[in-house]
């Protein structure tokens, strides 16, 4: 955790303010390690308590990039354009990675490869994107299967 805790307020403070929702755990994991008082300090760094679902899309709409751990930010991000990293390395939600049309690149922890990107995804214009199926109307498509499922078995 602490080489990208100090990635982010060493060199991505240095060129941008950075909005960061900690999370509980996250929290828990920052104090455990002595970093979280720390954080406080850095210039250009703004430390938030979790928001609500609206306020965080307000957030990402304005992003210039997203670090997150999240599936549903990947999705978010996706949907608005927003370069992503994702903090992870795997994820359920392979519609959302560059190379399949989205805009979350897996980076995992591994502080040399989220350097690599970041700089890469900052440089990157939104691209924002609908995957396919993501249309509204994903009920309505559940909802034929069960019927066309329960013709079969009669």
């Amino acid at each position: 955790m602490e080489p990208i805790v100090r990635f982010i307020t060493d060199e991505v403070c240095k060129g941008r303010t950075v909005i960061w929702t900690v999370h509980p755990r996250t929290r828990k994991m920052l104090e455990a390690f002595g970093l979280f008082d720390s954080m406080f300090k850095v210039q250009g760094l703004i430390l938030l308590e979790p928001l609500s679902y609206l306020e965080m899309l307000r957030l990402n709409m304005d992003a210039r990039i997203m670090l997150t751990d999240s599936g549903g930010l990947q999705e978010e991000c996706t949907v608005l354009g927003t370069p992503c990293l994702t903090l992870r390395w795997n994820t359920e939600r392979p519609v959302t990675l560059c190379e399949h049309g989205g805009a979350s690149v897996l980076v995992g922890n591994n502080i040399e490869r989220i350097r690599k990107e970041y700089y890469t995804a900052i440089e990157k214009p939104r691209k924002p994107v609908r995957p396919e199926l993501w249309d509204g109307k994903t009920a309505e498509r559940c909802l034929q299967a069960i019927l066309q499922y329960k013709e079969k078995g009669k």
